[in-house]
């Protein structure tokens, strides 16, 4: 038997137990047929030392272990046939216990054999006795090999393992993430928990550990916090520690997502600065697939939560990566909204105040945060990038700034005053939608009797014809402006003269309704000279009902009806007076 190539089959023959190790099935079929070690059967089976003890068992390696047994030997998934190809080396890689084994001290008493599940470091539960699994010696500490665990006794001590007292775990998140576990192995249909089967649940764990490293137990197994990337005793892992990890991954994820947004509030608590980066970033690297869009989604929620809130900063890691995140914020920061507009403090207060935009004083962590409510924010900024100034709404119309003052008067447009600010400005659309009305129809020839607009204002202010009453009247149709650009403003329209005096005469009757009669109508209506008005008004102590003081100090008068009446029976009176003087001249 020194040469391997001599091997043909093995005297002593045995079957393999539906959930036993393929090495720990060697290991008792080389024990069986009293080999030393399994050094003979592994070189047989062109298997180096070290993947014979740890299953990794190529189709071929079978074979010829089925060739030396004489018979036939179903190896499956309950063996741990294929699990790195079913799992992936990542995962393998992660979870395979390596050169040392564990046991249930129940099981090994019921039938003294090495179960597949035992191989998986994360697994340290017996499901069928509820007692904790052993992966050190009970006397001495020392790590149990294959060999060692084959031969029944430890190594170091020749503790008899069989000896092996049993420690029950009651814990029911514990206990029944571990159940799931198992049968997840089993069974690749089977979830685990929502949406995740053996594979999927394994890989969310493995990220979800970077979250949970340093944080309390959440299932209350250990007072101690977890330590999962620094759980090694002597070199090795820890597999109990994994476990519970594990079982706190488990319940993370039970009543989802309540669970999970309590971890990550601890996480914010306990991270700051380049470690928060960079556990963050390796808890992403689970969202590069779509397998957990229902995680990535609350995940997203959470953090859009807390930087609107203030308790995180526009570049925190999550947002680095996915700057679209930022869209879906409510709030901003009172310093972000000063680099990015340039509005100063002093500014925002103020618009607070005058309520054009909901500023918010919050403390986090003992520090005064300012948040700016983003909708008003951009309702703010909409308002102001459409309003314009009183000169810019002079040259969109055509027409002097200070004649804007007095169509804004006459309500054609509407004065807008932001917070205490001195100046009024007026939205570009409302000045545009004026300017289309005022607009006249486009034509390529002109009637001679069409004056430009300016040329009407200057060769009718005698008759206080005004920019206004232009408006007015276009408005209202009474004028029917012609024009020869397509786009233009008031300026550039023409008027028929007819259509002017037409209005002229409206302008007159109305400011006659209104003020009264101008001195030269009254003259012309009570058919009497400069002179003798002046005279009967300075006798008879009549005062003018409205007095227009103009730029270059002259005045002009008005005399309502009334007051013309008044002065027509005085004038009466003094036409009888001087009937009466001659009757008595001529007796």
């Amino acid at each position: 038997m020194g040469n391997s190539n001599r091997v043909k089959y093995l005297k002593n023959q045995l079957d393999i137990y539906p959930d036993e190790s393929i090495s720990g099935y060697l290991f008792r079929l080389s024990q069986c047929n009293h080999y030393h070690n399994i050094n003979y059967l592994s070189k047989y089976l062109c298997l180096s030392f070290y993947q014979a003890q740890n299953n990794q068992f190529t189709r071929e390696s079978l074979s010829k272990l089925n060739d030396l047994n004489g018979c036939l030997v179903n190896f499956g998934l309950n063996n741990g046939f294929e699990l790195e190809e079913r799992i992936g080396s990542d995962l393998y890689t992660k979870i395979l216990m390596r050169n040392k084994v564990k046991y249930c001290p129940l099981c090994i008493q019921d039938k003294y054999y090495h179960r597949t599940i035992w191989m998986l470091v994360p697994c340290h539960l017996c499901i069928e006795h509820k007692v904790k699994l052993v992966d050190q010696c009970p006397n001495c500490d020392y790590f149990i090999s294959m060999a060692a665990f084959i031969d029944q006794k430890c190594a170091k001590c020749s503790f008899e393992f069989i000896d092996t007292e049993s420690i029950v775990i009651e814990n029911n998140i514990f206990v029944e993430s571990q159940i799931q576990l198992s049968k997840g192995f089993r069974n690749d249909n089977f979830m685990i928990m929502k949406n995740c089967n053996f594979v999927e649940f394994i890989k969310l764990a493995f990220h979800s550990f970077h979250l949970l490293n340093g944080a309390p137990d959440y299932i209350s197994l250990t007072l101690e916090e977890l330590s999962i990337f620094h759980n090694r005793s002597n070199g090795e892992k820890s597999g109990f520690m994994l476990a519970i990890a594990t079982a706190n991954v488990y319940w993370m994820y039970n009543e989802f997502p309540n669970h999970f947004l309590l971890v990550l509030d601890n996480f914010i608590t306990r991270n700051r600065g380049q470690v928060n980066y960079e556990k963050l970033k390796a808890f992403d690297e689970l969202f590069d697939t779509k397998d957990f869009l229902w995680i990535q989604e609350a995940y997203n929620a959470y953090f859009i939560n807390q930087i609107d809130k203030g308790k995180i900063r526009r570049d925190f890691s999550t947002f680095k990566k996915n700057p679209h995140l930022l869209l879906k914020r409510t709030n901003v920061r009172r310093e972000e909204v000063r680099q990015l507009t340039g509005i100063a403090y002093e500014k925002l207060d103020e618009l607070s105040n005058y309520q054009e935009l909901k500023l918010e004083k919050i403390l986090s962590n003992g520090i005064s945060r300012y948040l700016v409510e983003i909708a008003t924010l951009d309702n703010y900024l909409n308002e102001k990038e459409s309003l314009i100034t009183r000169k810019e709404v002079g040259l969109v119309l055509g027409i002097n700034s200070y004649s804007v003052n007095s169509v804004v008067s006459a309500g054609y447009l509407t004065p807008i005053q932001i917070a205490k600010s001195r100046n009024k400005q007026f939205q570009l659309d409302e000045v545009k939608k004026l300017m289309e009305r005022c607009s006249g129809q486009i034509v390529t020839r002109l009637n001679p009797n069409f004056i430009k607009f300016h040329d009407v204002l200057i060769k009718f202010s005698t008759c206080s014809l005004t920019i206004v009453d232009i408006i007015s009247f276009t408005l209202s149709r009474q004028l029917k402006p012609l024009r020869f650009l397509p786009k233009g403003t008031i300026a550039d329209n023409y008027y028929d003269e007819n259509e002017i005096k037409t209005c002229l005469e409206i302008v007159k009757t109305n400011k006659q309704e209104e003020k009264g009669y101008y001195f030269q109508d009254v003259m012309k209506k009570l058919k009497i000279g400069e002179k003798r008005l002046w005279r009967v008004i300075k006798e008879n102590d009549i005062a003018a009902d409205y007095t227009l003081h103009m730029k270059d100090g002259r005045k002009r008068y008005y005399f309502k009806e009334d007051t013309i009446s008044k002065i027509q029976h005085c004038l009466s009176n003094k036409g009888n007076e001087i009937k009466l003087k001659r009757k008595i001249g001529d007796k």
